[in-house]
């Protein structure tokens, strides 16, 4: 929730119910624990203890002193996550979304740092990362292909140990290596408009020391909105087809194992439709659109027509657009990791990637809600006159290489890590707009071919780092753990005039920064069950240039000689910076029945990087200055019985800024899951699993207080009928599952525009059955 009085907190949490619903759960939770308790202390069951890998190496969740929220491959079915942005708030403040244009780019904050701008240029704050390689883009489409042995969302800045661009966290996915013995598997799925998948998994089994898994998923959807237009390219909105192909190799001698891995995703997607709201009225009285092409004035005011097309109450699920394509991707990937224990005690770990990316949306994407025309004052023909269409490709690649050394001595009394990084990245976006810009109280300027504006750029990006890390047992309860990392970043854009109108020749800006960052840690183990820490943590982020600060309105100044302004675009904004304390309490209670894991955290924050549009329409990234977040958070999983499980989350922050244009934000968010084995019958196990999300509004610009999304709630439900055994070997499982089965109206994400704002919904209630087998 945005509030700016002296009593925002008291405000917030009077008016929500959800930090009381919580406290309740858990408090509920714990008295139950205590009554089980009481009752019996034989039980063969409990909340799992959980593996992560969050400082390198292997640990268990609630030995592991960070804020970690883990998902096992169980847990991810369970919850019916099929993408990225089905994660959206399962972990205390955290949000996933997918930006505006894209079905598979992916936005996420952790601890309200972030960022959803799709530019290539712009870096995320929140690190996301597949079996230690960082993806520098097109992260949403992974999910598509990936088997995933386990998810950890760690919150907080991670810039130690994983690197620069992790200041809000990071996202540690890891996928299930290649089995031993030989396994088929096969699931289809099928549910509300027309979707269909399939995804077929095979495990060679070993062959002396090899062993291999091919995965293939093919499959797709037609979208939950309908486009009207009569010339309509595409008529699903939000549709998407995939087909995607993953080989994992793995070979194990005695002291060495060498994994490799490669992915393609092949996919198309019809971008979720655009819903129009507060379109500025100063915008609206101009009666006359000028095509700069042409010079042809044309009777009719764009804005004044989305005006009468505002729709920001409720979810739209009939559009009339007149540009709405498809984006077709090609993504792939290549990892080669090598782990040797040179030693009893001591591990030398090589991780080399190289990752390529390719858009083509040439068929184009419309952003103002409605298909617009006007006809020329002589009567000589009628056009389109649309606020904002684009159309685009992109692509991208990138080669990391890591290597880590691990180890201990002392007995194992001092655990250590070492390595050194690199990170090479090229980029290039030709992006054209067909766009009107209000010129006067009385006229507005339509831009298109083949005078566009739009960006049109190449970028590159190198980071080099150094890093080590050790873990000191001081006492048999207590630990100390350190760390430093130095990062070398390097920048460049290009400003490319071979398909920008408004340029004549290529410009290059190029920028390097270098910032060591440290850790401090103190752990407390006072038993297996009870884990108390509290740290000091720094978080960096290299400067940024926007492309797309450009002053285009300069091209019709004959003083500029035909050349649109480009001085903005190549100055960067400053690295960003915070400092995290953090104190936590991490405890397994009642013989494991009760997991309960809490933090509470001050950041200070310097030059968050924000992108913005300004009073001259102009897109930039900007910094904030000085800010300070506060907030808390709860994790907790609580086996009432041997057969009923409950997982619960909750958190919030408040976020205070210096700068008086920037709006200071609170927001909480929470899920409560439930799983309960209704029966063990002859011929299978009965389980219900439930998931109920809630989610507080949030500001989508910190710039424009009235870009707002409402906070909304979230049900989602799966009945599955598990372990039908067919034949010896082989067992078939059925789920039946609904998503956001309420219907709820909820918006995913916004966008300011400058002369009006935007807002993408959530789908409406869907509903399928999963069918697996297993050999």
């Amino acid at each position: 929730m945005n509030i700016n009085d002296n009593n925002k907190l008291a405000s917030n949490i009077r008016i929500k119910p959800l930090a009381f619903a919580v406290a309740c759960a858990i408090s509920g939770q714990v008295l139950a624990a205590e009554e089980q308790a009481a009752v019996t202390e034989d039980h063969s069951k409990g909340v799992e203890r959980i593996s992560v890998t969050a400082q390198k190496r292997v640990s268990t969740l609630q030995e592991t002193p960070i804020a970690i929220t883990a998902f096992n491959a169980e847990s991810l079915e369970n919850r019916g996550i099929e993408n990225i942005s089905d994660v959206n708030s399962l972990s205390p403040n955290l949000q996933v979304f997918a930006p505006i244009g894209s079905a598979f780019n992916v936005g996420m904050n952790i601890r309200g740092l972030g960022t959803a701008e799709p530019s290539l240029a712009i870096d995320p704050k929140v690190g996301i990362y597949l079996d230690g390689v960082y993806l520098a883009r097109n992260a949403g489409a992974i999910f598509n292909i990936v088997d995933l042995e386990r998810m950890e969302v760690l919150r907080g800045p991670q810039g130690t140990l994983w690197g620069k661009n992790t200041t809000g966290g990071a996202l540690n996915l890891v996928t299930t290596k290649p089995s031993d013995d030989f396994e088929f598997k096969q699931k289809f799925t099928v549910g509300s408009n027309n979707e269909f998948n399939s995804t077929t998994s095979i495990d060679t089994g070993a062959f002396g020391n090899l062993t291999a898994r091919l995965t293939y998923m093919t499959g797709g959807h037609d979208g939950w909105a309908t486009n009207t237009f009569a010339g309509a390219k595409e008529k699903d909105l939000g549709a998407e087809e995939v087909d995607a192909v993953r080989v994992a190799l793995r070979y194990a001698g005695e002291t060495f194992t060498v994994d490799y891995s490669y992915d393609n995703t092949d996919g198309s997607s019809v971008s979720i439709p655009v819903q129009i709201s507060n379109v500025r009225p100063q915008f609206t009285n101009a009666s006359t659109t000028v095509n700069v092409a042409t010079g042809k004035p044309y009777a009719g005011n764009v804005f004044a027509m989305m005006a009468a097309n505002e729709h920001d109450s409720s979810r739209q699920t009939e559009f009339e657009l007149d540009n709405q394509g498809r984006e077709y991707v090609d993504i792939e990937g290549h990892n080669l990791t090598f782990e040797w224990d040179f030693s009893d005690n001591h591990t030398l770990k090589s991780i080399s990637s190289y990752r390529s990316y390719d858009s083509d949306l040439n068929e184009g994407a419309d952003t103002d809600g409605g298909a617009y025309f006007a006809t020329a004052y002589d009567n000589s023909d009628t056009i389109a006159i649309p606020a904002f269409h684009y159309t685009g490709t992109k692509s991208q690649n990138q080669t990391s290489q890591e290597f880590q050394l691990l180890g201990e001595f002392l007995g194992g009394d001092l655990k250590y890590v070492a390595g050194y990084y690199y990170f090479t990245e090229e980029g290039e976006e030709d992006n054209p707009w067909s766009i009107s810009i209000p010129a006067s109280a009385t006229a507005n300027l339509l831009f298109t071919d083949p005078l566009p504006w739009g960006t049109f750029y190449s970028v590159t990006a190198d980071s080099t780092a150094l890093f080590f890390n050790v873990d000191y047992k001081l006492t048999d309860e207590l630990n100390v753990v350190a760390g430093i990392r130095y990062t070398e970043d390097e920048r460049s854009l290009t400003q490319r005039a071979a398909n920008d109108a408004m340029l004549r020749e290529d410009i290059t800006a190029k920028e390097d920064w270098s910032k060591t960052v440290g850790s401090l840690l103190f752990n407390y183990v006072f038993d297996q069950n009870l884990t108390v820490y509290t740290s000091i943590s720094q978080g960096y982020a290299a400067g940024v240039y926007n492309p797309g600060a450009v002053e285009r309105f300069a091209y019709l100044d004959p003083a500029n000689q035909g050349q649109a302004n480009y001085e903005g675009s190549l100055t960067p904004a400053d690295p960003e910076d915070t400092t995290a304390y953090e104190f936590g309490v991490k405890a397994m209670l009642f013989e494991d029945r009760l997991m309960l894991n809490s933090a509470v955290f001050l950041n200070d924050n310097t030059n968050l990087q924000k992108t913005v549009i300004g009073q001259d329409r102009v897109r930039r990234s900007i910094n904030t200055g000085k800010s300070k977040s506060i907030g808390f958070e709860v994790d907790a999983n609580f086996a009432a019985t041997d057969s009923l499980f409950f997982t619960a989350s909750f958190g919030y922050i408040d976020t205070d800024y210096s700068e008086d244009d920037i709006s200071d934000t609170s927001n909480y968010s929470a899920s409560l899951a439930m799983s309960w084995t209704i029966a063990e019958l002859e011929f299978g196990d009965l389980t219900l699993h439930t998931d109920y999300v809630m989610v507080d509004e949030f500001q989508y610009n910190l710039t424009d207080p009235s870009l707002i999304g409402d906070s909304y709630e979230l049900l989602n439900a799966r009945l599955t009928l598990s372990d039908i055994q067919v034949g010896d070997r082989s067992s078939l499982k059925v789920s039946l599952w609904g998503k956001n089965i309420a219907d709820e109206d909820y918006v995913v994400h916004g966008a300011n525009f400058g002369m009006y704002n935007a807002q993408t919904y959530g789908a409406p209630a869907t509903y399928g059955v999963d069918v697996s087998f297993e050999f």
